[in-house]
């Protein structure tokens, strides 16, 4: 299965998904557990309090609720952040 790449902000803690655009997911949470391993996802869930109010690409596979395998990929610096809030936020 190839993984996704995703666009958001991590704000209070969750993963808000801006790209790729999505009706049914807004925010997610994030897992190092691979989408088909017994384990409940919260045992391998992210920390994202480091990247609070700053956009974040992260790879992976999304199913309910959850980015699975999840690993960030790139982060945004403030002005980059504020790009991509402009960009996707301006269209919801």
């Amino acid at each position: 299965m190839t993984r996704r790449l995703f666009i958001g902000i991590v704000e209070k803690g969750m993963f808000e998904l801006l790209y790729p655009e999505s009706p049914s997911l807004s925010r997610v949470r994030l897992t190092r557990i691979d989408i088909h391993d017994s384990l409940p996802p919260e045992n391998g869930e992210l920390n994202l309090v480091e990247y609070e109010q700053t956009a974040i690409a992260v790879a992976g596979h999304v199913a309910h609720d959850w980015i699975y395998s999840a690993s960030v990929v790139d982060t945004g610096e403030p002005i980059v952040t504020a790009l991509v809030e402009r960009l996707f936020r301006q269209k919801q």
